[in-house]
């Protein structure tokens, strides 16, 4: 008998509140690909406070020069992927991972009111892993909004989505100096 798979694709994964660490704490990643060999994503609002010209002057002269780059995940955060999403104020439209430059900047002389973002890196998972880690409760498994990733600012993404998910956080008193000191 065949095992069907449950695949997670177009998924948010939002880091569970008790989940602690330097590069998935109060993240949220956006699932790219989910199945039997494992699985990759992008983390959407941790900001790198830096632009695509900050970080490669080949932007510098270019209409992408001042997009934010997130930091994506902790592998392989030498390379930049850019994302572009051609929905408008809420309304469905396309979104496309691993757009070339050139690419980018064909559609936005098209749509000028398509949304670029830029991810250093991104996060990846071992065939079964990332199964694991929701059953043991470190994620949080939900539907995509992609407008979310560019109309919400991104330190504000993590709580919002966590809120709609389970209000039963929002119930939570904040933690105290020693919870805090202890991270």
């Amino acid at each position: 008998m065949r095992k069907i798979y449950d695949d997670k694709s177009w998924s948010f994964l939002i880091a569970s509140p008790a989940f602690s660490g330097p590069v998935f704490e109060e993240s949220v990643v956006l699932l790219l690909e989910d199945n039997e060999d494992g699985s990759f994503g992008i983390i959407i609002n941790k900001s790198s406070r830096k632009t695509l010209g900050e970080l490669n002057a080949d932007f510098l002269s270019t209409d992408l020069a001042d997009v934010e780059v997130f930091e994506g995940g902790p592998i392989s955060k030498d390379r930049i992927s850019l994302a572009l999403c051609t929905g408008e104020d809420g309304a469905e439209g396309s979104f496309t991972f691993g757009v070339s430059p050139e690419k980018a900047r064909e559609v936005l002389d098209k749509h000028p009111t398509a949304k670029i973002g830029a991810f250093a890196g991104y996060a990846g998972w071992e065939a079964g892993q990332l199964q694991m880690e929701i059953n043991e409760g470190t994620w949080i498994v939900c539907n995509a909004d992609i407008n979310l990733m560019f109309d919400v600012p991104p330190e504000e993404i993590w709580e919002e989505l966590l809120l709609r998910e389970c209000p039963q956080f929002e119930k939570l008193p904040p933690p105290t100096d020693e919870q805090v000191d202890s991270n």
